[in-house]
């Protein structure tokens, strides 16, 4: 009897052991997912703050508002804007800044044509007025230097360059004035020089003609080959 009571505890303890071996282990509770990190706030935008600047400095340095007045007040009003909200919110300054510097390069482009067509038309009237008095020929080297200078000023133009197609329109203007005047003035000294000719020759029949009245009236008998 003793022996079947330690045969059943063997029993019972084997039946734990195999039940605690077929048991799968609790798995752990899977971890929270990590916060997302919040958005890092938009700095200021500093540099589209000085490119708007720039731009309007070199606008108006060239007067283009008066050219493109529409984009300007635009422009103006926006980078305005930009620096109101710049380090309060500067999402919104960025937006209104991109948008001053947009405007202002609208500005260059379309007021700058029609600046330079401006000085381009002031440049072909000394142009002209040096034409006009055959300065290609009278003052040949002179003509040919501010035609170079002018002919620069047009490529210049082509490629939207307005500081230096703009300068070089005034200097070639003011070399077709010099030129200009200087033809004038050979043409006047060679008017005068022709003038001087028909004076000295009229001069010198008045003297003819005084001669040959005073000898007539002197009863001197004037030679037909002398008359």
């Amino acid at each position: 009897m003793r022996k079947l009571a330690v045969l059943a505890m063997a029993g019972g303890a084997l039946l734990l052991v195999v039940s605690c071996a077929s048991t799968p282990a609790p798995k752990p509770a899977p971890a929270a997912p990590a916060a997302a990190p919040a958005a890092a706030a938009p700095g200021a935008p500093d540099q589209e703050l000085a490119q708007a600047k720039d731009l309007k400095a070199k606008v108006d340095s060239f007067g283009l508002g008066d050219f493109d007045a529409d984009d300007y007040a635009a422009a103006n009003k926006d980078l305005q804007a930009g620096q109101d909200s710049y380090g309060k919110d500067n999402a919104a300054s960025k937006k209104s800044l991109d948008s001053a510097i947009s405007e202002y390069n609208a500005v260059l482009s379309k007021g700058g044509d029609a600046y330079l067509a401006k000085s381009q038309a002031q440049a072909d009237a000394s142009r002209k007025a040096a034409d006009d008095l055959k300065a290609s020929v009278a003052v040949k080297d002179d003509y040919a230097a501010a035609d170079a200078v002018y002919q620069q000023a047009v490529k210049e133009r082509a490629s939207g360059d307005i500081a230096n197609s703009s300068k070089d329109f005034d200097s070639s203007r003011q070399q077709f004035d010099a030129v200009a005047a200087a033809a004038q003035k050979k043409k006047d000294a060679a008017l005068q020089a022709m003038q001087n000719a028909t004076d000295q020759q009229t001069a010198s029949q008045k003297n003819a003609d005084d001669a040959e009245k005073s000898l007539k009236s002197e009863g001197i008998a004037i030679p037909a080959a002398a008359q």
